[in-house]
């Protein structure tokens, strides 16, 4: 028996052993333990019905409490008691306190009415584990931010951004300007695993990059994990990005909207049952090629658009099932054509993801739940271009085809086991079917002619079993202990690794905390890229006999302090080694494969170490007329590759020294809203010629009359070692006033904002251009310089967004 098979196998028969064990322990549980009790049920927003998750369940009396998960279920094992006070409380909504006999196992469920007062929503929050206090959860480097919070803050062109503003925590670098691109302590955008309801998402970017593919409209919650994994998580080695879809109302029908400079969107959401069951639509489109291309000759060869839509429906099947099944799609398309003298040429690309999850909840006792998804995502892109270069009198015509498809079929299923008020344990497996179809092929023909690749397909299975237990012997100490033992199979080989997790909190007086962990992560696919901003050029490879899994340890240790005004702090410091990370050799990329070398990447590229280490501090607000929170970030990142930069280290592209980030919200009354953030970072290492040499042409084109000499020459450029030229350092401020009008159960926002108000000139790419410089008349004196080149000015933007 192969050994991954072997793995799943035998996790299979792990989880309905924990299964049938649990229900049964459970039931024997309550039959002796006669002083423990269960207290369970749903929390659920009044006015739609739709699950609250992350929503606090306490019992200040006996120190006890938990949040609700992803489907605004809690369940607390507590000892009896005849009377206990229980508060339920989350921010934007009236607390909910009251009493009730613990004599027995109790199902309460509540619904929370939204206060509508000038107090606004928690700007950011750190939540997880048993408490929403930072200084009373066990996991550490995680932060969960309130889509609310991110409807308030001043954005690219009016564009509300998840990524974005998942951008300006602490420990997460930007890549270039505008871009989605993700780089959490010290890792690659590669490294970071997204989930739209349980659907792993391979390409986040709409627009090259300049916007990421997630509807603020259609998303409940987000939480960003960058360290202190519990093993429940894997896949990756820097972060896992946790999104779920919002439950529609299942009471009455609601729609939202905005209208942007680029794009609009809209949501509609109401019941299919009243009080049973919900759906959900929400579109997004750009219009500029609907616009502008009738009116704009330009346009018809040179136009872009993307969509994306998210679809959901949820269904109360009993007072112990929930069934949900959801799906997303979106896509890009551009095409261009360029017309000169020396070349001729045209392109199109397509990129898209497509998700789709079947999650269903069951309620064995009140101790005992199990949550299984299937999963179904993919990702394509294609890009392809023809190129005539004119050389001599002759024309030649160049072609490129770039191919990168994945495919995966999972299934995941979790068991959460509340033993006791000391123990909780979770156990589970997931298996993943990838099929990989990655191709780059370059061919030369006098004529046009497409070029559909030598595509290959990869198929491999990446399995997982886990069992954690979040333990807390005495009320001031909570320790989460796991392992999780991950495999890959590929064509011939197999991979099999064990990753133990460990997390520890000690909570003292004053709401300090200190806290510790331990994580060993592994990752079995890799991007190879040419830009490093997820364009549809790169290629997504599965590990494989040449090409082994990545793979990581990060340690991190850390304080936490919560204050009564609402101030919340926490400081870190981490260090984390990266093995097996993937690179292109020098000189080459995805689009020097070729004919002869399709599909046979493992020659392009070579594989090296990482090191990160560094410090995070976090400041935060959380209630008031005033939120918002400062961040700074102190980081190291090298890497080490045999085949690059003669075997020495260098820093990463994307290492920066120091990382700012200020965000604001003011709340100046019920209609008027201001904002601000400013960002600041070292600049990002980049590798520039040493020098130049001209070397000049014999051959001569007629067409080019005068200046062929210029044309026909040829520069050589000597390098020296990697990443040796830092960009300017990186700054920019954006500004925003939203106007709010509520009346009838209808509500209006007017926003205006400013991105990069102060129109500060951020480096985009840097070129090296010749100026002459002579004063002799007659006479030229060229000298090379190097120019910067900035893309976003300071850019005003105005939308219109409506509720009913």
């Amino acid at each position: 028996m192969k050994p991954l098979q072997s793995i799943v196998r035998i996790g299979s028969i792990v989880l309905l052993v924990w299964i049938g064990f649990g229900a049964t322990y459970a039931q024997q549980l309550a039959a002796t333990d006669k002083n423990t009790r269960t207290l369970r049920g749903y929390v659920r927003e009044a006015q739609t019905g739709s699950a609250l998750p992350g929503v606090t369940v306490s019992i200040a009396s006996l120190g006890i409490g938990t949040t609700t998960d992803v489907n605004g279920y809690y369940s607390l094992a507590l000892p009896g008691r005849p009377f206990v006070k229980i508060a339920f409380s989350f921010i934007g909504y009236k607390t909910e306190s009251m009493a009730t006999d613990i004599t027995s196992n109790v199902d309460l469920n509540v619904e929370m009415q939204a206060q509508h007062t000038t107090l606004k929503e928690v700007v950011v929050k750190s939540h997880s584990g048993t408490s929403s206090k930072v200084s009373e959860s066990v996991q550490m480097s995680s932060v969960s931010v309130p889509i609310q919070q991110i409807k308030e803050i001043p954005s690219l062109l009016g564009e509300k951004d998840i990524i974005k503003t998942l951008q300006l925590m602490p420990g997460v670098q930007k890549g270039a300007e505008g871009s989605t691109g993700m780089y959490v302590r010290g890792g690659g955008p590669d490294q970071n695993l997204v989930l739209l309801d349980d659907a792993p998402i391979y390409n986040t970017s709409h627009l090259f990059g300049f916007f990421s593919l997630f509807n603020g409209d259609a998303i409940q919650s987000v939480n960003l994990t960058k360290g202190g994994f519990a093993a429940h998580h894997g896949g990756r080695l820097s972060s896992i990005i946790e999104m779920d879809m919002k439950d529609g109302d299942q009471h009455k029908v609601h729609g939202e909207g905005g209208i942007g400079l680029i794009s609009s969107r809209f949501t509609l959401d109401g019941p299919l049952k009243k009080g049973k069951s919900s759906f959900l639509v929400s579109g997004r489109r750009t219009y500029a090629d609907l616009v502008l291309s009738p009116f704009v000759a330009e346009m018809k060869n040179n136009t872009g658009y993307f969509y994306d839509l998210n679809l959901k429906a949820s269904f109360d099947v009993t007072p112990d099932d929930y069934v949900s099944i959801s799906a997303y799609t979106g896509n890009d398309q551009f095409k261009y054509k360029t017309n000169s003298k020396l070349s001729n040429e045209s392109g199109s690309l397509n990129w898209g993801n497509t998700a789709a999850t079947l999650r269903w909840k069951h309620r064995f006792s009140p101790g005992l739940s199990l949550t299984t998804s299937a999963v179904y995502s993919q990702y394509h892109s294609l890009a392809r271009m023809n190129r005539d270069v004119v050389n001599e009198e002759e024309k030649t015509t160049y072609h490129l085809n770039n191919q990168s498809d994945i495919r995966d079929l999972i299934f995941k299923s979790d068991v959460t086991w509340v033993l006791s008020a000391q123990h909780v344990i979770k156990t589970g497996l997931t298996g993943t079917s990838h099929l990989f179809t990655p191709a780059s092929t370059t061919t030369v023909g006098n004529q046009h002619e497409t070029v559909t690749g030598n595509a290959v397909q990869l198929k491999g299975l990446e399995g997982a079993v886990y069992v954690e237990d979040t333990y807390s012997p005495i009320p001031a100490l909570k320790i989460n202990a796991g392992l999780r033992v991950s495999g890959f199979q590929g064509e011939t080989k197999t991979y099999v690794q064990p990753e133990p997790r460990l997390a520890i909190a000690y909570t003292m007086p004053y709401n300090w905390a200190i806290k510790a962990s331990y994580a060993s992560m592994s990752q079995y696919v890799h991007l190879l890229t040419n830009s490093g901003i997820g364009l549809p050029t790169d290629l997504w490879i599965p590990a494989s006999d040449h090409t082994a899994p990545q793979f990581s340890q990060q340690v991190a240790f850390g304080i936490a302090k919560d204050m009564r005004s609402g101030l919340s702090f926490t400081a870190e410091g981490f260090y984390k080694i990266m093995d097996n990370m993937v690179a292109y050799k020098e000189g080459s990329s995805s689009l020097s494969f070729g004919t002869a070398n399709a599909g046979n990447w493992e020659n392009q590229i070579t594989q090296g170490k990482g090191w990160s280490y560094g410090a995070e501090f976090l400041l935060q607000k959380k209630t008031g007329r005033f939120t918002g929170w400062a961040g700074y970030t102190l980081s190291w990142t090298q890497q080490q590759f045999d085949e690059l930069n003669f075997g020495k280290k260098f820093w990463a592209r994307y290492d920066r020294r120091h990382d700012v980030s200020l965000v604001g919200i003011y709340h100046l009354n019920k209609n008027v809203t201001l904002s601000a953030s400013y960002v600041y970072g070292t600049g990002q290492a980049m590798t520039l010629p040493k020098g130049q040499y001209w070397i000049q042409g014999n051959s001569s084109v007629k067409t080019l009359g005068e200046t062929k000499n210029y044309y026909t020459g040829r520069v050589f450029q000597e390098f020296g070692q990697r990443n040796n030229f830092r960009a300017a350092a990186y700054q920019r401020l954006d500004v925003g006033v939203q106007f709010h009008k509520a009346k009838n159960g209808h509500e209006r926002t007017w926003e205006i904002s400013l991105y990069n108000a102060t129109n500060h000139q951020n480096p985009f790419f840097y070129y090296f251009d010749a100026t002459d410089v002579s004063t002799v008349a007659g006479k030229k004196n060229m000298v090379n310089s190097l120019k910067q080149v900035t893309l976003f000015p300071v850019l005003p933007s105005v939308s219109y967004n409506f509720k009913f």
